[in-house]
């Protein structure tokens, strides 16, 4: 991706404070110190800081906002693409996860995305596989969200 620090800081911070202010919705869970808005407070948080930091760095580097000349890449065939592809994956996960189960749909996800992005086949697999098994732990297992099941892929978390 080809954006610079001020405007990728405004991004940031933009989506941290998007983050924050929809986390204001989410209910406190009786009989516990903390809530369902714990992590989307701190992932709000966390962007606003990275955000701000971002952008005052390239503010006292002296930049400015980026020219026509220098955005010409978000017009190409190429990041269209990509936009629709990632768009279509989204919808394709909304739609075969609970058919499928998490694992087979994200290893499949990752891995399309991977190699759309020119990753080497060998490593896009390896990597999706990883990613897959490993976002499954963190929800079933760390945060205790359970994801979409498959009884072929049943993991005991």
């Amino acid at each position: 991706m080809k954006l610079d620090d001020l405007s990728l800081g405004a991004l940031v911070l933009i989506g941290g404070v998007a983050v924050l202010i929809s986390s204001f919705q989410f209910s406190a869970i009786p009989g516990q110190d903390y809530g369902a808005d714990t992590m989307p407070r701190a992932i709000g948080a966390a962007g606003i800081a990275l955000g701000l930091f971002l952008t005052a760095g390239a503010v006292a580097g002296g930049a400015r906002m980026p020219s026509a000349e220098r955005s010409a890449w978000s017009l190409s065939g190429r990041a269209l693409a990509l936009l629709v592809l990632t768009l279509a994956l989204i919808v394709g996960y909304i739609a075969l996860s609970d058919h499928l189960g998490f694992i087979p749909v994200a290893v499949a996800i990752l891995l399309v995305m991977m190699l759309a992005l020119g990753v080497r086949p060998v490593v896009a697999l390896a990597i999706a596989i990883a990613g897959a098994v490993a976002i499954q732990f963190a929800f079933g297992r760390l945060l205790l969200v359970p994801l979409p099941r498959n009884p072929f892929f049943d993991l005991p978390w």
